[in-house]
């Protein structure tokens, strides 16, 4: 297949993944996360002339109203609409950012994240985690074009989004390379000034903590020591990556001879990849939380490989979709489908599961499980996924 055939067969299969996403989207109501429901009521709490609350621990400001707003005044499917369009330019513009101009490779950077099981089904329900990117993505954009005062906007939103991104900003700003920026003053003072606009978002819940700092916390699973966190850590990087496709980049770094340098050379994919590692192992919760790891290791997959591997990589992600291997088997403790997710033991035994597709699908009725009243008017629209005024 000629380059030209190429480009306009992935061109194809990129407008089938959005049909796809619109469909689900469609079909997809409210989710599956349970903290989606005290993200949509943070707003319509402020709507009825409550206390700006936080959903859950630091609180997502920015997610939060605009999740909360665009559920109650229009329903499930242009929320989860709107929140993958900010997942596809978020995309767009993190790669624009390391290139000077358009070029064709940003086509088979979207077709690879977009494969992803993880970023694209977690993309297509209510959270955050889109919401977070775009903004931090803008912010990079407008940041390697020299608006400074705009990346500072946008890096600050960002941080009012999730608060853990206020590393990756940080990273971003430090390590970026601009030649007319190595002074390392003006890289702090952006650095304070988006983290003082961010830090606006959360001056209500600062404030009803009678400005105490025990707000910034987070759900860690310590009951199993750092051993356990540490086996956690692997074993989820190692299915949000997917085995299969472990295997095969690990087997490629190898045959190619890829030195630790050339990870190396771009600085700031190094050091987001690295550190969202190190934030997944002191918090190794769910999957979404790697997803700026995810989308760094894909953009330095599209940038050194070639496009005989990116197929393959490509067409392995695809696999996921439809099945899926693991050689652990994980028992948990709950008694019914709506009980939290708690690992009691594991052992070695290999398993053939079902794909992230068919999963997606039987998940979509587990909203029902955070309605309290599902006979109440608010509870029958939210299973219903309509909108919520």
């Amino acid at each position: 297949m000629t380059e030209k055939n190429q480009i306009k067969f992935y061109k194809a299969f990129l407008i089938l993944l959005v049909i796809l996403a619109t469909y689900l989207a469609a079909i997809g109501g409210y989710g599956s996360d349970e903290d989606t429901l005290p993200m949509i009521g943070v707003f319509i709490t402020i709507l009825h002339g409550g206390e700006l609350m936080s959903s859950r621990f630091t609180g997502y400001p920015v997610a939060e109203i605009g999740i909360g707003f665009l559920s109650y005044f229009f329903g499930s499917f242009i929320v989860n609409m709107i929140t993958f369009l900010n997942f596809i330019i978020g995309l767009i513009f993190f790669y624009l950012s390391f290139q000077k101009k358009y070029n064709k490779d940003i086509l088979y950077f979207l077709i690879a994240c977009l494969t992803n099981s993880v970023l694209f089904f977690d993309n297509l329900e209510p959270m955050d985690y889109s919401w977070a990117l775009l903004f931090f993505s803008l912010g990079l954009f407008s940041y390697s074009r020299k608006y400074f005062e705009f990346a500072v906007i946008f890096f600050g939103i960002c941080i009012g989004t999730r608060i853990n991104f206020t590393i990756f900003v940080i990273f971003a700003i430090a390590f970026f390379p601009l030649e007319y920026n190595k002074s390392l003053y003006r890289k702090i003072s952006l650095i304070l000034i988006s983290i003082f606009i961010g830090g606006i978002f959360y001056t209500p819940i600062w404030y009803q903590n009678q400005f105490g700092l025990d707000w910034l916390t987070a759900a860690r699973p310590l009951e199993q020591g750092f051993l356990g966190l540490l086996v956690r850590f692997i074993y989820k990087t190692s299915h949000a990556i997917g085995l299969l496709l472990l295997f095969f980049l690990f087997s490629n770094f190898l045959l190619r001879k890829i030195k630790f340098f050339e990870l190396y050379k771009n600085k700031v994919i190094f050091y987001l990849a690295l550190s969202n590692l190190l934030l997944f192992l002191y918090i190794p919760a769910e999957l979404g939380y790697l997803q700026i790891f995810l989308i760094s290791m894909y953009y330095f997959i599209v940038r050194h490989f070639d496009k005989k591997v990116l197929l393959a990589v490509v067409l392995i992600n695809l696999s996921g979709w439809l099945v899926n291997f693991d050689i652990i088997k994980i028992e948990h403790k709950y008694s019914n489908v709506c009980d939290a997710v708690q690992a009691t033991g594991a052992s070695i035994d290999f398993q053939i599961k079902k794909g992230s597709f068919k999963k997606f699908l039987d998940t979509r009725s587990l909203i029902e499980c955070w309605v309290t009243d599902k006979n109440s008017d608010y509870g029958r629209k939210i299973i219903a996924g309509k909108p919520l005024k």
